[in-house]
């Protein structure tokens, strides 16, 4: 195939395609070209050079495909692209600045989308996106309407004071989030720098390890027995059973076997992507017995949605017990801080150092491979220990409920009477 010759709409048209791409230049207009690719696209092409020297950078400029644009029209505008190249402009970087400006014009809100859909959806657990997605639509949403490009260092670190004021380690989680989207966005163009890197972290982050005492444990479980509502049955059974506060929100009745006192989670809910039968103490079982409503979830709201609103209800039992305390002690204050994820670490501390379980049992009992069954044990080893297992799980009941200070007839009893609670309490 010539590298030159005379363009005629036919000739241009019947342009053979071949196994690469390749491109063939006009003789009658100088840098004015088509290139065609083995798809059988063929597109109408401007070259120059970016600079009045021999050494200066050649570049391309794309005018439109063949089958859209006539020949004459295509001529032309390769004759105005020449214009400019000769009046010192550069076709291409106009190009690529002018598409940048319009990409950039977004909103905030727009890129945000972009960057969950493309990269979070795709790349991260359903359980992680749902964060992702929850931080930069929660906690960003003042900066939604902002045009992109106009984010500053400042608005980042506004947004992440706010959020501070609630909790550093949200707002080291939340600046971790933010920096990468826009580590994203620069990747693909859309800015040029990151405006988060020279953000300072709110602070240092306290490693999550309170292990709570069996009287704060059996206090606790006490408040929410007496709140007799949704919160308080899912939190008792989070107790019972130190598994993960999202498989026991989101636990559907399906997953419940009560006549052989299972709880069969699929890999899919879990973790680790591993199926994870727990065994279920008796009073365990009480509390599910008393969640057969009709509605999919255990603990769903009333119109059979999630129970989303944690820390509502986690402020209500927080008083609760600080009411309870207060039957002893007047002058008591709140517990310390504290967590529903340590009502886990606590069953894991408790069981082994009150209770003497062994720590594979234990291990199994939480669905962790690390550990014991780590490396080349837990690829032999699958043992299930269930029956150990589920003797560890209603000791665990028997130690909590006495804690508690809970009588054989009155576990599970939900709402106590006020005499009730106070002998309780004393």
């Amino acid at each position: 195939m010539p590298e030159r010759l005379k363009f005629t709409a036919s000739r241009v048209g019947s342009l053979p395609i071949q196994a690469k791409e390749y491109a063939v230049w006009d003789e009658a207009t100088p840098g004015f070209g088509v290139r065609v690719y083995p798809s059988g696209q063929r597109r109408y092409v401007y070259r120059y050079r970016a600079g009045a020297s021999r050494t200066a950078p050649a570049r391309m400029v794309t005018i439109g495909d063949v089958r859209k644009l006539g020949l004459e029209d295509a001529r032309r505008m390769a004759r105005d692209l020449a214009g400019q190249v000769a009046r010192g402009g550069d076709p291409s970087a106009e190009k690529r600045q002018s598409e940048l400006e319009r990409v950039r014009k977004r909103r905030f809100a727009d890129v945000r989308e972009e960057f969950l859909t493309k990269y979070v959806d795709v790349r991260l657990r359903p359980r992680t996106a749902a964060e992702y997605r929850r931080i930069l639509t929660r906690l960003f949403e003042p900066l939604a309407n902002t045009p992109f490009d106009e984010v500053t260092r400042a608005d980042i670190a506004d947004v992440l004071h706010t959020i501070a004021e609630r909790g550093i380690r949200q707002a080291n989680l939340a600046r971790a989030v933010i920096r990468k989207m826009f580590s994203w966005a620069r990747s693909v163009g859309l800015c040029d720098d990151n405006p988060v890197r020279d953000t300072a972290p709110a602070g240092r982050d306290v490693r999550r390890e309170r292990v709570l005492s069996m009287e704060e444990l059996g206090l606790i479980y006490r408040a929410a027995l007496a709140l007799d509502d949704t919160y308080g049955a899912a939190v008792r059974f989070l107790m019972l059973t130190g598994q993960r506060r999202a498989e026991v929100f989101e636990m559907p009745q399906s997953e419940i076997d009560l006549q052989e006192r299972l709880w069969r989670l699929p890999a899919e809910r879990t973790k680790n992507r591993r199926p994870h039968d727990v065994p279920l103490s008796p009073s365990a079982v009480a509390i599910l017995r008393s969640r057969q409503h009709g509605r999919d979830l255990v603990f769903s709201t009333i119109s059979g949605t999630v129970f989303g609103a944690l820390s509502k209800a986690k402020r209500r039992l927080d008083a609760k017990v600080l009411e309870l305390r207060r039957v002893v002690d007047p002058k008591a204050g709140p517990l310390p801080h504290w967590t529903l994820h340590d009502l886990r670490r606590s069953f894991v501390t408790h069981a082994h150092d009150q209770l003497g379980v062994d720590i594979p049992v234990i291990e199994r009992a939480i669905n962790h491979i690390s550990g014991t069954f780590g490396g080349i044990v837990g690829v032999y080893n699958r043992a299930p220990l269930l029956k150990e297992r589920r003797a560890a799980f209603d000791a665990w009941d028997r130690f909590l409920t006495h804690a508690a200070g809970l009588g054989p007839s009155e576990i599970e009893t939900v709402g106590l009477s006020p005499n009730k609670l106070v002998e309780a309490a004393s």
